[in-house]
């Protein structure tokens, strides 16, 4: 792939601000500040050129990747490969709960009803396969655990973002295998 892409986290979402476990869970809603996270990703993304918006077909995706693409003056498309990881039993509890968990977990071991890191993998190597061909740059929405699957494989880093607030913007060249990582200013 001969493209840049700029891989936005989705503004906060009501979930988010509750440190709840949202995964596949299709409704949490954008909160106020998610929708300035979402206006404030624009800003930064008008001055890259971007030609496409790419979304995860849930819901604080969409709405984060519509305010961006008004903003752009873009169209935007919706991709279910960019949802977010199946938490299975754990949507709905603590976030804390899943991450304790899943750090006994090998990445091939899926959390139960849900899915494993490898998963979350495979589906990102299946849509970077689909931007083949797409005029650029291009802006991926979509959520934490699925950036930083598409960190781990495209741009060769072991290392996973730190930090990876809502709304911030990962630039990912896989050619140069590189990342580079912007974060928003969060403004209360």
């Amino acid at each position: 792939m001969n493209l840049d892409a700029y891989w936005v986290r989705h503004g906060e979402s009501t979930w988010n601000r509750a440190g709840v476990m949202q995964g596949q869970t299709a409704w949490p809603a954008l909160t106020a500040r998610g929708e300035r996270d979402a206006r404030l990703a624009a800003e930064e993304l008008s001055r890259y050129g971007p030609t496409h918006v790419v979304s995860s077909d849930l819901d604080r995706a969409v709405r984060t990747a519509r305010i961006i693409g008004v903003h752009l003056g873009v169209p935007v498309s919706l991709d279910p490969l960019l949802r977010e990881r199946c938490w299975g039993l754990f949507e709905g509890r603590p976030v804390s709960e899943g991450h304790r968990l899943d750090a006994t977990l090998a990445s091939d071991q899926a959390v139960p009803h849900g899915e494993s890191r490898d998963d979350v993998a495979r589906r990102v190597r299946l849509f970077s396969a689909s931007l083949t061909g797409m005029d650029g740059p291009v802006v991926v929405v979509t959520h934490g655990d699925v950036i930083r699957e598409a960190v781990r494989l495209l741009a060769d880093s072991r290392r996973h973002p730190d930090g990876l607030a809502n709304g911030s913007i990962i630039r990912l060249n896989p050619d140069a295998a590189t990342a580079t990582h912007s974060r928003m200013s969060r403004q209360p």
